[in-house]
């Protein structure tokens, strides 16, 4: 799958840079990036695996569905950004609560500051 493909670049690409304190890894279907125990089930030996910080969608669809799932299905409060332009563009839905809106200008504004 390219979207597999895709991930696989991203992750060599941040984890050959010099300074990092972070992990990236994957690709990972979303039951092993949000279950531990989905993961272990699987054999996927990753830091990552069930205890994912962010996660990165091959499209805005792909991203925009699992977001309203999550927010509404399970009352997550998330933080979105597009990476691609100049700068992150901040992408919230009108419907998107003050937190929601307030963490996605944060998110922005720290990834502009590491890159």
């Amino acid at each position: 799958m390219e979207s597999s493909i895709d991930a696989e670049t991203l992750k060599n690409y941040y984890n050959n840079k010099q300074e990092k304190n972070y992990v990236v890894d994957g690709p990972f279907a979303v039951d092993n990036i949000v279950s531990v125990e989905a993961a272990n089930i699987k054999g996927i030996n990753s830091p990552v695996a069930g205890n994912a910080d962010g996660l990165i969608f091959p499209n805005i669809d792909a991203g925009n569905t699992f977001y309203k799932t999550a927010v509404y299905l399970s009352g997550a409060i998330a933080a979105g950004i597009i990476l691609g332009a100049e700068a992150p563009i901040v992408l919230t839905s009108r419907a998107d609560g003050l937190l929601t809106k307030f963490y996605s200008i944060l998110l922005a504004a720290v990834y502009s500051y590491e890159s």
